[in-house]
This record gives structure tokens, sequence and C-alpha cells, in this order.
């Protein structure tokens, strides 16, 4: 009798219409009478559970989401430090450039006797005789 019972559950399991049928049968055996409310309650909170966990990893603005923004940022951060140094190097050549021409243009008109357009230029010749005296005197 045992072999007879054993033969007709897995005829009901190979079969695939009968598969559904097979796992209500496993379930109902599962589900006693008086715990049926505390069974179905826990799945439902085991279900609801686990939908929260991924959505709280892998849905947006999850754990992963983050992760990967945190990454991003630290690129852009890394890369807005570059620029900075860059823009900081770029500064201080303006300035020297704008400070050297000054002085640039300062050397060339005292040693070489340089004038800009719209400027007059004086030149004061002294005698050869006199440059000595008053220095002596």
């Amino acid at each position: 009798m045992q072999n007879t019972a054993d033969h007709e559950d897995q005829a009901r399991f190979q079969h695939p219409s009968n598969r559904h049928a097979a796992w209500h049968d496993v379930l109902l055996l599962w589900i006693r009478p008086g715990q049926d409310a505390v069974k179905i309650i826990v799945f439902a909170l085991a279900g609801l559970l686990l939908l929260l966990q991924y959505t709280l990893w892998f849905g947006t603005g999850g754990a992963v989401s983050l992760w990967e923004l945190q990454r991003q940022i630290a690129v852009q951060q890394a890369q807005n430090a570059r620029l900075d140094e860059r823009n900081q190097a770029l500064d201080a050549e303006v300035l020297d450039l704008r400070q050297g021409l000054a002085s640039v243009q300062d050397l060339a008109r005292s040693q070489l006797g340089m004038v800009k357009k719209g400027e007059t230029f004086y030149q004061v010749i002294q005698q050869p005789g006199q440059g000595n005296k008053s220095a002596q005197q």
C-alpha cells in the first residue's frame, strides 16, 4: 500500500498539469489549523522585508547608486583640484608677464633710450668738463 501511494505522488509531480496541485498539497501539509494566520503573516512580512531590502540596496537612490555617486564625486573633486592648480599657475604666469613687461619697458627706456608713441624725448648733453666739476664741488 505504501508503494502505491509513493507511485501516485511521483506521477502527480511528474505530470506538468499536476505540479500546481502538488505544491498546493505541500503547502497544505505545512500549514496546520490554528497556525494559518500566523504563517501567512510571517510569509507576508518576510516578502515585504526582502522587497524593502532589494529597494534599499539596488533601487533608485539605494546603496549601490550612492556608492557610484560618491565615486563620481571623488573623481570630480580630483579633477577640480588639478584644474585649480593649473589655474593658479596660469594666474602667476600672467602676473609675471604683466610685471615683467613693466620692468622690461623701464630697462629699455633707461638703458636703450627707447620711447613710446606719443611721448617726447629730451636728451640733455653735458659738456665734457662740467660733469666732473659739479661732482667735485
